[in-house]
């Protein structure tokens, strides 16, 4: 049995950094400053002619939410596994690749593999991104391996843009049995969705992952401690919020929790912080630590993959023994 499958796109992430997001004449129609958007292949096409003469290629990277998080716990030592597809380009072959010893059974392949492009403003340590679907958004229900879906402790699902894999995840959460627990990270594009399009996945959660923006699209701009009760009352166990520079939030039934995030740090590259904070969290629930020591641990495991580039320095085993004090 996995401790942790992952459901979500994965996509090629070329992360490039430039001095100052404000200031770009030209593509600004095209991207959405702080968020993520998706386009066609000529809108990626323009953006990055304009990245390749304004900005610089900082790393080639695998990517995706669902993806980041998994290496993550693969590398610290958990059984993992993923459902997705890639194409049978070379960049699937290196999405493959860069998912390090998990189980890729539940990956299939069609034609063109997707394309993110990060962008970093060197200034406000914001990020931005661009999406190029491809194959990712044709993955239907049909193409799942339910027998490797079924055989896992939790399933991590993260968001696709297209509306075939997002009722794939659905449908798949439905029929799932309760012995399999969804931990749901909607990200920006489902939780543009809001709450009546998301209600059946997260009714079936345990544990929700969220930023303080998405709680906002979700429950109609409501507080992110208001928005967390809100969507506790609906069936999750455990709602996260990850704010950024200021920490995070951790809502139970029982407990209310507030963890500051680690100024120590410096500061490299925040692509995928909130992946490998998901990570950390969930390496605390397989642990079966408390939640406080699940978000502290979490905090440090995110900390620590924002001083690289890309998966450069995410946490592996000897990390996770070193922060949680265990022997495993």
């Amino acid at each position: 049995m996995k401790d942790v499958i992952g459901f979500g796109a994965l996509n090629l992430d070329l992360i490039y950094e430039i001095p100052d997001i404000s200031k770009i004449d030209g593509i600004e129609k095209l991207i959405e400053p702080g968020g993520e958007v998706s386009g066609d292949i000529n809108d990626f096409e323009s953006v990055l002619k304009y990245l390749e003469i304004h900005g610089k290629l900082k790393c080639r990277s695998g990517g995706g939410q669902a993806a980041n998080t998994i290496t993550a716990l693969s590398r610290m030592g958990f059984n993992t596994g993923y459902i997705g597809k890639v194409g049978t380009d070379e960049e699937g072959k290196f999405l493959i690749q860069s998912l390090e010893g998990v189980d890729t059974k539940g990956i299939c392949t069609d034609k063109r593999s997707g394309l993110c492009i990060a962008i970093l403003n060197k200034i406000e340590n914001r990020k931005s991104y661009l999406i190029l679907p491809n194959c990712n958004d044709t993955l239907s229900y049909d193409e799942i391996d339910l027998d490797f879906a079924r055989d896992t402790r939790f399933i991590h699902i993260t968001s696709f843009i297209g509306d075939i894999p997002f009722k794939a995840q659905e449908r798949l959460v439905d029929e799932l049995s309760s012995e399999v627990k969804i931990s749901f990270d909607p990200n920006q594009p489902y939780a543009k969705k809001g709450l009546e399009k998301l209600f059946e996945i997260i009714k079936n959660s345990y544990i929700l992952f969220l930023t303080e923006r998405e709680i906002e699209f979700i429950t109609n701009n409501r507080y992110y401690k208001d928005g967390a009760r809100e969507l506790l009352s609906l069936g999750p166990q455990i709602i996260v919020c990850k704010l950024g520079a200021k920490g995070s939030y951790v809502l139970s039934n029982e407990e209310e929790i507030e963890i500051p995030a680690d100024q120590q740090v410096k500061v490299v590259d925040m692509v995928g912080a909130g992946d490998v904070y998901a990570a950390g969290f969930l390496a605390g629930l397989l642990l079966e630590r408390p939640l406080y020591d699940c978000a502290f641990f979490a905090t440090k495991a995110a900390s620590q993959s924002i001083s690289g580039y890309g998966r450069e320095r995410y946490p592996d085993r000897q990390f996770l023994q070193r922060c949680l004090n265990i022997d495993i």
